[in-house]
């Protein structure tokens, strides 16, 4: 007989591949740049304990946002260092003549 699950309509075998689903995802989501290799292991001990969906979600809601500041800051230190390139350039060329 298969195990009871407390969500109705929900079989034990779904919340298995569910859980699964959630922890492939986040495993591939902390392999960006914005996670040092320390905190993949943290979080890889958490994933493997975790039995709750709700949770697990809710940790991929907030690595996927991390990534997202991880990026936005990332590309705002990109354009500094091109503004400060075209800066640069143009006081080059002021001193500079052609």
């Amino acid at each position: 007989m298969p195990g009871k699950s407390r969500f109705p309509g929900s079989s034990l075998a779904e919340r298995s591949r569910e859980l699964e689903a959630i922890r492939v995802e986040l495993r591939c989501i902390l392999q960006h740049p914005a996670f040092t290799p320390q905190r993949r292991q943290a979080a890889e001990s958490l994933i493997c304990q975790a039995t709750d969906t709700f949770r697990l979600r809710q940790w991929l809601a907030l690595v996927v946002a991390e990534c997202g500041c991880w990026e936005e800051k990332a590309l705002a230190r990109e354009a500094a260092q091109r503004a400060a390139t075209l800066s640069g350039a143009r006081m080059h060329s002021q001193i500079l003549p052609d």
